[in-house]
């Protein structure tokens, strides 16, 4: 029989091979046969795990966007003010999305003709991000910041950040538009703070 963390290490092998494929070749230029043989795993093993490519750079990006929230998290805090949180968040979440846009040009290249395949990716991580900004919203309530809002309130405002941000993060993803948003993080985080106060 074989042990879960032995089946596991196969699937992650499997991932970061086609991470590199998907890095070097784009999405579309990609088959199975290129997955299956920069893993060194036979295509029945490839198959075992994954259905198609769509699966196999689902799971890519999976990684790929888990790493990024992570180092979301890392920066806010409940000890900082609302608009330090609103600003540090979305400062480091596009900065590494532009680095992953550099990084996987030719994929960007490939998702260009349909934004919405790309959008999907990330589409199961929105829970997470979610609950890191409602963390934010309930810190600034905590600390006097905010005017109090029920959970149900916070939730909804939360899920309202996470859709408006998402144009914009396509605009600069996309269309490399935007080249200045450090910039305006502050002003919009502002904005955000005296209309919540």
């Amino acid at each position: 029989m074989i042990k879960a963390e032995a089946i596991d290490s196969v699937r992650e092998d499997i991932i970061t091979a086609a991470d590199e494929v998907f890095k070097k070749y784009g999405y579309l230029r990609v088959s199975m046969q290129d997955i299956s043989k920069a893993s060194g795993k036979g295509r029945s093993t490839l198959y075992y795990y994954f259905r198609n490519k769509m699966e196999v750079f689902d799971a890519v990006s999976h990684r790929l966007f888990s790493q990024l929230l992570r180092e979301c998290q890392k920066v806010i805090s409940p000890e900082a003010t609302f608009v330090e949180n609103i600003e540090r968040y979305y400062t480091v979440k596009l900065r590494n999305l532009k680095k992953l846009v550099s990084t996987y040009s030719l994929v960007t290249d490939d998702f260009k003709q349909d934004p919405s395949l790309l959008a999907s990716k990330t589409h199961h991580l929105q829970t997470h991000e979610i609950a890191m900004l409602n963390n934010i919203i309930q810190w600034g309530q905590a600390n006097k910041e905010l005017a109090q809002l029920s959970s149900d309130d916070s939730v909804f405002l939360s899920e309202i950040f996470v859709t408006a941000f998402k144009s914009f993060e396509q605009e600069i993803i996309f269309y490399n538009r935007l080249q200045n948003f450090e910039e305006k993080i502050n002003w919009l985080a502002q904005i955000l703070h005296k209309g919540l106060t």
